[in-house]
């Protein structure tokens, strides 16, 4: 129970049960670490099973000063998921779906149902719900909510600050609201919806969301597997296909070191070229992007099959990270976006990047929205590779600035690069849109008690 005293826990226990109090070493150690093992150890995870019981849990908190968060499946890569001798609120029990609305177009859901299974849920109705991150088979609708997540699909959907149309919310003073309504067009008031949506924990737990959702799309597309011999013929494809108004719903890309960690780790069995293209192209639009591929050299262009190779291409895609993560002891996973027309020279940058430290920087990422995530590998335990790792990292950032670019496109700050949020916001003009953030910070949370000392509150 570290700092939280016999008192609190049983006050805890009285509002959720014993059996939902979790305050022993071994019984909260899942809790200290997110997936790209940033490490904290709460005091206790309480595991909620209603909005009633979150507001009490949070008025407790605030009450005694204890920091908390709420928390999902603990995919996130930036630290914002782990607190030092806090609270979490687990809310993977929260998991219904409240309404589908096939007229509306619209499902009603508690925030603990992942998305893979929210979509479930909704395929039986001829719907679903489109963004979808790589972990989208873990995490969380309130966790997708609070990280504004993207994901493979987001080059046509957009990311999960696109889907949002209404929130209920316990706020840190304890008190439930609601934002927003389940309506296509609503401009009453602020819009504190999207307020929400990114704001890593820091505002307020999410209890409830009114997500949009569309048909299941009945167009024929074609999955493409593309490989290159470089870089540089590869982000001429991304400039072409753009230029050509081609959209594709899936426009991936994977390096060397992705696809041979895939084969190695994964036991997959792809061609390890230097560059790799995963694209979705509608069936009219297939001569137009096969033309393309060739007239920028390709290496070799496979047509998926059937669903079942697509989705083997899929899952490369989705399952690299997992297999990069299994090349060293430390991995530091960064969230860069870039103007398209600017990718290449990105990617280039960052291999040079890895050139000069001596060290792997597998790349991979959404090149149909100049989203890239280096992924940095060093040793934990050494201090040198530590250090090396950091220098590289900050090296990758301050080149997207300049580049007129974001140190974050999906995966947040948290307390991975607050510093850099502060560098990007100043170099483009933000400054006092910075100002701003942290007086709505205290306006939301006066006593610092949700998710504290991370994101906008640490720049």
């Amino acid at each position: 129970m570290r700092g939280l005293g016999e008192e609190n826990v049983s006050r805890l226990i009285g509002i959720v049960g014993r059996e939902n109090v979790l305050t022993q070493t071994k019984a909260i150690e899942d809790y200290a670490h997110d997936m790209a093992d940033y490490e904290s150890v709460p005091a206790a995870v309480v595991r909620p099973l209603t909005e009633g019981q979150v507001a009490e849990v949070v008025r407790l908190a605030a009450m005694t000063g204890f920091p908390l968060i709420a928390r999902g499946a603990g995919s996130s890569l930036t630290g914002a998921a782990v607190i030092e001798n806090g609270i979490i609120i687990d809310t993977r029990r929260m998991d219904r779906v409240l309404k589908v609305d096939t007229v509306n177009w619209y499902v009603h859901v508690q925030p603990g149902i992942s998305l893979e299974d929210l979509n479930k849920e909704l395929k039986p109705h001829g719907f679903f719900f489109p963004p979808d991150p790589a972990s989208s088979y873990i995490c969380t609708v309130g966790g997708a909510i609070s990280e504004g997540s993207g994901g493979l699909r987001c080059v046509r959907y957009g990311t999960m600050k696109d889907w949002v149309l209404a929130l209920r919310v316990v706020l840190p003073n304890g008190k439930a609201v609601k934002f927003g309504e389940a309506l296509a067009k609503n401009r009453a008031g602020y819009d504190l919806v999207h307020l929400m949506v990114g704001s890593e924990g820091t505002l307020g737990v999410v209890t409830e969301a009114w997500l949009k959702i569309i048909p299941i799309p009945d167009v024929k597309t074609k999955r493409f597997m593309v490989t290159f011999g470089d870089w540089e013929s590869a982000g001429e494809v991304i400039s072409r296909l753009r230029s050509s108004r081609i959209l594709p719903n899936l426009f991936e890309f994977l390096d060397k070191d992705n696809i041979h960690a895939l084969n190695e780790k994964l036991e997959m069995s792809f061609d390890e070229a230097e560059a790799t293209l995963l694209v979705d192209v509608e069936e009219t639009q297939v001569p137009v992007a096969e033309e393309i591929f060739q007239e920028c050299g390709a290496v070799k262009i496979i047509v998926a099959r059937d669903e079942e190779q697509a989705e083997a291409f899929y899952q490369a895609r989705a399952m690299a990270y997992v297999a990069i993560k299994t090349l060293a002891t430390g991995i530091q996973v960064e969230d860069i976006v870039v103007p398209i027309d600017r990718l290449g020279e990105f990617l280039r940058f960052v291999k040079g990047v890895a050139a000069k430290y001596g060290i792997k920087i597998p790349v991979n990422g959404h090149a149909g929205d100049g989203n890239v995530h280096p992924t940095i590998l060093y040793e934990r335990e050494d201090q040198k590779s530590r250090e090396t790792a950091n220098a590289a990292f900050e090296e990758i950032c301050r080149q997207a600035i300049s580049m007129g670019g974001s140190v974050t496109g999906e995966h947040g700050v948290g307390m991975q690069k607050p510093k850099f949020l502060k560098e990007q916001l100043i170099a483009h003009d933000g400054e006092e849109a910075l100002r701003l953030m942290k007086e709505i910070k205290a306006v939301f949370d006066r006593e610092r008690i949700m998710n504290p000392g991370k994101y906008v509150e640490a720049a």
